[in-house]
């Protein structure tokens, strides 16, 4: 009679359980710019659905244009849209999304012992008014290219860099010695700014104005020096990433200053340089004790009208994770902002070039954390141009841009 009851029992418990509603999981959107070509971004997203029952990721692309992207975000942050939870965005964003309310602080999230495993220029650029606002998913940074067949060691300095350049130029080695971005664009003013740092110059400090010094105008005659002489081609002014990589690709110059991702392509079989160059820390001006390459990257980031914020966050935590990290790099070719996964073995032989990146990104700094920044960029382009093409003289285009950032920060 017992086991009878018993087996009317399990029966009941089976029916109720199979009469339950079965609790769906949480749906997020994650929002990305249509750039997903090695299919890495696709392969993260499944892992993480296939390892969380309580949570499904949907994710959309939207067009490949950072200008693009940014304009749709901006346009439904304004209208309060909650349709998406989870977006990439450029480091340049931080500051104006997080002022204009756009995006939720990750402080409560994301602590300051966990933050100390990723590279600091990232976390720094991740910063405002002293919330963190994102968290660094990939990063970038300018870094200097040399022929090392032609050199046993890069220089240590700009003044150097000069020098060995005439030297190469003249003994007939190559056609010119440096080659960079030096079109009216954001480009440009990266590769400015690394200059003033590396001349121990500051551009904004604390919301105070700081760029009209000797170290920041010293900065800039660096660049309008090597035009002057001759060390790079005219024709440079016009130059962005791609046009001066190809140049450097094909033999024509000593030293390139540009991004990573120049390494593989230019490494390719069949290209003149292949295996005949190296990447080294930018050099130092004049009056510099580090240089600084300029911090590029995209970074994740909460909408602050998602309804699903936890859910939101247990998905950036294991995209920033080190093991989908690791797959980000050795899939998709992505520079982790995790200190460790540079020194993985399995990243390193996909990626050797890696290892000789490390010292240059803990050293690489954000561009002026300020949400003024699309407006204050435009002053720099315009006038940092006008110096390297002889409209002004460098003192002229940093009294300048001083006097249009003192609109912003009087």
């Amino acid at each position: 009679m017992r086991s009878f009851k018993m087996i009317i029992l399990c029966l009941l418990v089976s029916i109720i359980s199979l009469a339950a509603p079965k609790k769906e999981p949480t749906k997020i959107v994650f929002y990305t710019p249509a750039e997903d070509a090695s299919g890495a971004i696709r392969r993260l997203v499944n892992k993480f659905n296939s390892e969380n029952s309580g949570v499904i990721v949907e994710h959309k692309m939207l067009s490949s244009g950072t200008d693009d992207c940014r304009n749709y975000y901006v346009t439904a942050c304004l209208s309060k849209d909650n349709s998406f939870d989870v977006f990439s965005g450029d480091i340049i964003w931080i500051s104006e999304f997080a002022s204009s309310g756009w995006i939720e602080p990750l402080d409560s999230f994301f602590p300051v012992e966990e933050r100390r495993n990723f590279l600091p220029g990232p976390i720094e650029g991740c910063t405002y008014k002293d919330q963190i606002w994102a968290v660094p998913w990939f990063t970038d940074s300018g870094v200097l290219f040399y022929r090392s067949d032609l050199l046993e060691k890069p220089p240590r300095t700009w003044e150097e860099l000069i020098t060995i350049a005439q030297e190469k130029i003249r003994d007939g080695s190559v056609k010119y010695g440096y080659v960079f971005q030096g079109n009216q664009y954001e480009g440009l003013v990266c590769h400015v700014l690394e200059l003033i740092w590396s001349n121990g110059g500051q551009i904004l400090e604390d919301d105070r104005v700081t760029i009209n010094t000797a170290e920041a105008i010293e900065g800039l005659q660096i660049l309008v020096d090597i035009l002057k002489l001759k060390v790079c081609p005219e024709e440079v002014v016009w130059y962005q990433e791609e046009d001066s990589r190809l140049f450097y690709q094909d033999g024509n110059a000593l030293f390139l200053r540009n991004w990573p991702y120049a390494w593989s392509l230019m490494n390719q079989e069949g290209t003149k340089i292949q295996g005949k160059f190296k990447i080294s820390p930018l050099p130092l001006g004049p009056r510099g004790v580090a240089a600084s390459g300029c911090l590029g990257g995209w970074n994740l980031m909460i909408n602050s009208q998602s309804k699903h914020k936890k859910e939101a966050w247990k998905f950036i935590e294991f995209l920033s994770s080190f093991s989908a990290q690791k797959i980000h790099a050795m899939v998709g070719g992505r520079l982790p902002t995790r200190i460790s996964v540079y020194n993985d073995q399995e990243v390193l032989r996909v990626n050797p070039y890696y290892q000789e990146l490390l010292p240059n990104f803990l050293a690489s700094k954000p561009r002026p954390v300020s949400p003024y920044y699309p407006l204050l960029s435009e002053h720099m382009q315009i006038n940092f141009y006008q110096a390297i093409t002889g409209v002004f003289t460098a003192k002229e285009a940093i009294a300048n841009i001083e006097r249009e950032m003192k609109k912003f920060y009087p």
